[in-house]
């Protein structure tokens, strides 16, 4: 399509994102699972009659694989002739649908004009329980994927003609805990598509058929077009990275997430074949979810301002090979590998993009470079039977408060979210009072989860709950990011761990009877047990359940970071005065919080000759000017393709920089003497941290993970 009109072009994208959206609500407003109606856990699609993406929400990004693969493989299954208006396909299985984990149910409707399938409406959500041995759908000690959940493939048909196939439901539902909130989401599933095929049917009938499919056809030509340009800005080169997966739920092993990104003209192949081969603990990501955390991470640093659709990564060609953590085959357990595993495909991409982008010749590119999310989805299951009788199942979507890296301009999002879900919502305190027997104690953030940098990391989120009206109850529990924290660009530090604390047998409610309102420090305790990353365990009335979500990576050095920001933070609780002084080289004024602007940086120019091993004499003054966005970034490249610090112009070499070097033999080490907290490895592979400082003024330059 040469001649276009531009004003028509936006006018249909944007109907088929208006589609996408109602369709949200319509799921919404019907639903009666908070996962739904308070954390949008869920996405909508309309797919063309091939399966290629049109238009998306923007709620979970980590379907965006998981629906394409449902769609494709749905094709496969059935015969189109079989098909009739009022259809639809239910489908949950990771191996041979796509889904992200068996809870994300996924429902593929067939979109009819003139009697022909032009298009798919698909919606998917995560819905409460599937089944298996662990409420909730989460099972850190299964082996394989049989003992997890219900396994619906593509092509089950679950409506036929607009009316449920009973005995399809009736099968599903005599396998779940929550057969009547299962059931009225899967009904909100379909009036979701439902609204998409009215919305879409009527756009057409308003602009013609092959006009819509003309411009539908020329927005995915222009979204891969600015792709590729971008693409083509990037430095051709081969680059590699590595991420790590903790605890498979059995073991405390660490799981390699190795990408090598290859940059050729205006392609990009991603290559994960190196990674560990599949597990038999639940940490194994379906290929549909490694898609979408592929997908996730690529949108924000090249597509940040293009509408999704199939054109975005048409430029892209990934390869996982079959058997590995990052594409199982049967009999793989899957049931939290999208966030585990998932979040730290976007992790490694995230490293490899930085990489890229920092050779960019675009100085737009080069500014996309960011600390990493912590990408740690930090769950929390609780099951059991209320007082009342009412058997329950809270997954409590407060683990997505989770903290953002930090970027070249700006601070992390505090409570961000994962990168692949950016618009999860967290609950309201009282929405999971009032449909769970639970009782909040406090939710706010934490001070020890931000990496220091000039730029700090997001802050991640710390709460506690006690049961009410409960006795007993079991906990299932995971926690992605403990060992292994977000890592800063920049000479910005890691960020800090997440981690379940069970307070055992407390005075919470003598607390309450004596009208104080517990907290942190009045709660006694007669013990607190530090839950495993992936652990089953169980609370009962009087204990307290307290619960730490990961911060994310900082960005620049935090010695070079306005003394007038971290008084800011230290008063507003942002920042600890422990991380004050030890991380950003503050001296507070004595028995205040009060900063001491002399002695702060007196002291931060030791702590760079005690980085350089030199003395104070000798350090290199660093130069500042009045551009606090342009700071944080240490080095500057020269004409000549080599580096130099930006602050003393020191020659630094090539991209690997001539640096003086510390290595801290134990993250934990280092990070905990700055107040930050991370989980210690005590076996083998060790997890070191990497300091790289610039030789003539101490300024830091990168501070890198290295596994083993």
């Amino acid at each position: 399509m040469k001649n276009f009109d531009p004003v028509t072009l936006e006018v249909l994208r944007m109907r088929l994102n208006n589609i996408v959206e109602e369709m949200g609500i319509a799921m919404i407003r019907s639903s009666g699972s908070p996962v739904i109606t308070e954390a949008g856990d869920f996405n909508t699609a309309i797919f063309d009659k091939e399966g290629r993406v049109l238009a998306y929400s923007d709620y979970v990004q980590f379907h965006i694989g998981s629906g394409s693969i449902a769609i494709q493989n749905l094709l496969k299954a059935i015969t189109l002739t079989d098909v009739n208006p009022g259809d639809a396909f239910i489908s949950n299985d990771p191996h041979t649908s796509g889904s992200t984990h068996p809870p994300d149910v996924t429902l593929l409707s067939p979109i009819f004009y003139d009697g022909e399938i032009i298009a798919w409406a698909q919606s998917q959500a995560h819905l409460m329980d599937v089944g298996g041995m662990t409420p909730g759908g989460f099972a850190p000690q299964a082996v394989d994927c049989f003992s997890e959940a219900i396994r619906m493939p593509p092509g089950t048909k679950i409506y036929e003609n607009g009316r449920p196939i009973e005995f399809v439901k009736n099968m599903i539902l005599n396998n779940l805990r929550l057969p009547v909130l299962f059931w009225n989401d899967v009904r909100s599933l379909v009036a979701a598509n439902n609204t998409g095929i009215k919305r879409l049917t009527a756009t057409i009938n308003e602009v013609g058929n092959q006009k819509f499919w003309d411009y539908t056809q020329k927005s995915i030509e222009l979204a891969e077009e600015v792709v590729r340009k971008r693409i083509e800005s990037i430095q051709e080169d081969v680059y590699e990275a590595e991420e790590w997966t903790e605890n498979n739920g059995h073991v405390d092993e660490l799981y390699r997430i190795h990408c090598r990104m290859e940059v050729k003209g205006d392609e990009i192949t991603l290559d994960f074949s190196q990674s560990s081969k599949q597990t038999d603990g639940f940490v194994n990501c379906s290929f549909g979810a490694t898609l979408g955390s592929v997908a996730s991470a690529i949108m924000p640093v090249l597509a940040w301002d293009i509408p999704f659709n199939y054109g975005v990564m048409m430029p892209f060609t990934i390869h996982a090979e079959e058997g590995t953590i990052v594409n199982p085959v049967v009999p793989a357990p899957v049931s939290n590998g999208h966030l585990t595993t998932g979040g730290k495909v976007t992790r490694v991409m995230i490293k490899v993009l930085n990489q890229a982008c920092a050779k960019s010749s675009d100085e737009v590119l080069n500014r996309r470079t960011q600390g990493q999310w912590s990408d740690s989805w930090t769950g929390g299951i609780t099951a059991g039977s209320s007082d009342k009788g009412d058997y329950f199942v809270l997954f409590n979507m407060d683990g997505g408060g989770m903290g953002a890296g930090a970027q070249y301009n700006g601070d992390g999002l505090d409570s961000s979210g994962m990168m692949t879900q950016v618009n999860n919502v967290l609950p309201d305190v009282e929405s999971n009072e009032m449909m769970y027997p639970v009782l909040y104690l406090w939710k706010k953030l934490d001070p020890k989860s931000a990496g220091p940098g000039y730029f700090r990391g997001g802050l991640g989120l710390d709460f506690a709950w006690t049961l009410w009206g409960c006795e007993e109850a079991v906990q299932t529990v995971f926690s992605p990011t403990s060992q292994v924290p977000a890592e800063g660009y920049g000479g910005g530090y890691p960020g800090g761990s997440s981690q379940h604390i069970i307070k055992r047998e407390t005075n919470v409610n003598e607390l309450f009877k004596s009208g104080q309102v517990p907290d942190a420090n009045s709660l006694i305790s007669q013990e607190d047990e530090l839950l495993a990353i992936n652990d089953n365990s169980y609370v009962k009335v009087g204990d307290v359940f307290v619960q730490n979500n990961a911060g994310g990576g900082g960005f620049g050095d935090p010695l070079l970071r306005p003394l007038y920001k971290v008084e800011y933070d230290v008063l507003s609780g942002y920042v600890t005065p422990e991380i004050a002084r030890f991380a950003y080289g503050i001296v507070f004024v004595e028995k205040t919080l009060e900063i001491d602007k002399d002695k702060s940086e007196a002291n931060r120019r030791n702590l760079r000759a005690e980085r350089i091993n030199v003395p104070v004499s000798e350090v290199k003054e660093v130069r500042l000017d009045s551009r606090d966005s342009e700071q944080s970034i240490g080095t500057l490249k020269r004409s000549d393709g080599t580096y130099e610090c930006k602050y003393c112009c020191t020659h630094l070499g090539s991209y690997e920089f001539e640096c003086a070097e510390k290595v801290t033999s134990n993250i934990a080490d280092k990070l905990g003497q700055f107040g930050v907290r991370v989980r210690r490895r005590e076996t083998k592979p060790s997890i070191s941290l990497i300091e790289q400082f610039c030789p003539g003024c101490g300024t830091a330059v990168r501070a890198t993970i290295k596994v083993g």
